[in-house]
């Protein structure tokens, strides 16, 4: 076998070695409501912080945003993605950069960091009644969310 034959091999076995790394980091994440994240990934909550705008757009009045994200094997989070808003405005600015700031550590049953996507529901200026805050909250209550749904992840869906 000459040296040119032998250099091709090599670099064909090590091409082949990567193929089960990149179908890994390619595999989509598990879809889990927002009461179920807690089973696979526990928020260190220590990480919370926030961009709010200077003169954002009702920003001072009760509100909520729900966001969608990714949390990554690493424990951070990415694909962010506002999904409702309540009273619409700027809260969901910083929601977004909210959810950006987030750091989860796993639990037990998810030794293997699997990827999921969720969401939560970040509040603002709650009242203090309890009932009035949950009316507040319930306005941004949305439908389970799934990551095959490319709407839901904020991509353009196909024209058919």
């Amino acid at each position: 076998m000459s040296a040119r034959n032998v250099s091709t091999c090599l670099v064909l076995a090590a091409g082949l070695a990567l193929v089960p790394a990149l179908s890994v980091a390619q595999q989509a994440p598990r879809s889990v409501t927002p009461e179920a994240l807690g089973k696979y990934w526990v928020m260190i909550h220590a990480s919370l912080e926030a961009d709010v705008p200077l003169g954002g757009r009702r920003m001072t009045g009760p509100g909520c945003a729900t966001v969608s994200f990714v949390v990554e094997k690493t424990g951070r989070t990415s694909n962010i993605k506002v999904q409702k808003v309540e009273p619409p405005g700027d809260l969901g600015a910083v929601a977004a950069s909210a959810a950006a700031s987030l750091v989860f550590e796993p639990t037990i049953a998810n030794a293997g960091r699997d990827r999921v996507f969720s969401s939560l529901i970040f509040p603002f200026n709650l009242p203090a009644d309890p009932q009035a805050r949950t009316a507040v909250m319930e306005k941004c209550v949305i439908a389970p969310l799934r990551w095959s749904d490319p709407a839901a992840r904020g991509e353009a869906r196909p024209v058919p």
